[in-house]
């Protein structure tokens, strides 16, 4: 964690950064509590009073009536590597315009207690913030191998030993994102299910989220359960998107599962829906089985077959509407409604795009191939993004 990250925990989210706003991105390892170490009085070794990446917490008792001694003190504390000061505005309602200053210069945040916090409830709050961040790493660091690594079954007992929760014979994943790309609460709101999750967990994967949760029999019916706790914990699902595995036997599976709702998120984001199932996407499985093994090779096929409607030189609208009619289906009349346009519009841009892409194809080698390479394209760009 760091500075900004400790203003937002609970305890400390009414506090004010009085000095030192460009620091907030030191890391905090510790932190710990000053009384009167850097009054003149007190002989110690001053090179381990504190330890580095701490943020100090203070009631400046050791500065009463001595002024004069703030700024010693803020200037050690950046000389031991302390990340930030915070005091509590007992003593000193306002700091000394000069150490303001200098804290500025030296981009050594202070901050100033928002009201009568406790120095040991914050530090429990930070230690406790900073265990969850630490699992939630440790949690990502699995999903990423999961996903991106050929994973062995001896690797997967592995890694459920070391999550060292219950699993039951059986998995289901559904993998989560936002329409909404600027909200940043979304995933906190989703966390707020990992108590009922008894045996699974929740996790997040670049910028999604996956929940995983195993049972004994097959016939679980993990979606439904997922929507009441969602409805329950009122937690609106309009700008969520999802994607579902198929059931999978936990020990020999699990990554076969978690790529499949990652993938059936994407495959629903590609054809605007707000849910998508794997077990549903037919012949897609295989587009997302050749992108997922060999991806340069599959961007070849689409570069070589869609180029020309993707050079600049050419109408955008031309592959905005290719697109469009792949994920339509070929219906000409719902590709003209999402364009806004007249159906022949749709079918003037349509022979120019065959002419570009295929002269020569019939119209059901055009699409079949067609269809193909803008899935591909599509597949690509989302996962390029995320």
């Amino acid at each position: 964690m760091n500075v900004e990250n400790f203003l937002q925990l609970p305890m400390t989210k009414d506090f004010t950064v009085v000095a030192g706003h460009n620091g907030l991105h030191k890391p905090v390892h510790n932190v710990e509590i000053l009384d009167f170490e850097f009054s003149p009085d007190i002989q110690t070794v001053r090179e381990t009073i504190f330890t580095p990446n701490s943020v100090v917490l203070s009631s400046l008792l050791f500065a009463k009536h001595k002024p004069e001694y703030l700024w010693n003190a803020v200037k050690n504390l950046i000389e031991l590597g302390a990340s930030a000061l915070a005091y509590k505005p007992v003593i000193y309602e306002d700091l000394p315009e000069e150490v303001l200053v200098y804290a500025d210069e030296q981009n050594f945040p202070i901050l100033r207690f928002g009201g009568d916090e406790f120095f040991e409830k914050i530090i429990l709050e930070t230690m406790a913030y900073a265990k969850t961040q630490d699992y939630s790493f440790f949690l990502e660091t699995i999903m990423r191998r999961l996903m991106e690594e050929d994973v062995t079954t001896e690797q997967i007992k592995s890694i459920l030993q070391q999550v060292n929760k219950p699993f039951e014979k059986y998995v289901f994943v559904a993998n989560i994102q936002t329409q909404e790309l600027k909200n940043s609460q979304w995933m906190q709101s989703l966390f707020h299910l990992e108590p009922l999750l008894k045996s699974g967990m929740i996790c997040t994967y670049k910028k999604s989220l996956f929940i995983l949760m195993t049972h004994p029999s097959q016939e679980f019916q993990f979606e439904k359960l997922l929507n009441e706790w969602l409805t329950m914990y009122a937690i609106s699902t309009d700008s969520l998107t999802f994607g579902y595995s198929r059931c999978h036997v936990t020990q020999v599976e699990l990554p076969i599962a978690v790529r499949e709702a990652f993938y059936a998120r994407i495959m629903a984001e590609i054809e605007s829906s707000p849910i998508c199932h794997y077990e549903n996407l037919a012949s897609d499985c295989l587009l997302i089985e050749l992108h997922r093994k060999d991806p340069q090779f599959t961007m070849n096929y689409v570069n070589s077959y869609l180029g020309p409607l993707l050079e600049e030189k050419n109408d955008p609208d031309l592959m905005n509407t290719a697109i469009t009619y792949v994920v339509k289906q070929g219906n000409i009349k719902e590709v003209a409604v999402a364009h806004f346009c007249h159906p022949n519009t749709i079918r003037y841009r349509l022979s120019k795009i065959r002419q570009l892409v295929a002269p020569l194809e019939n119209d059901y080698v055009f699409y079949e191939r067609i269809a193909a390479a803008v899935k591909l394209y599509l597949l690509h760009s989302k996962i390029d993004v995320e």
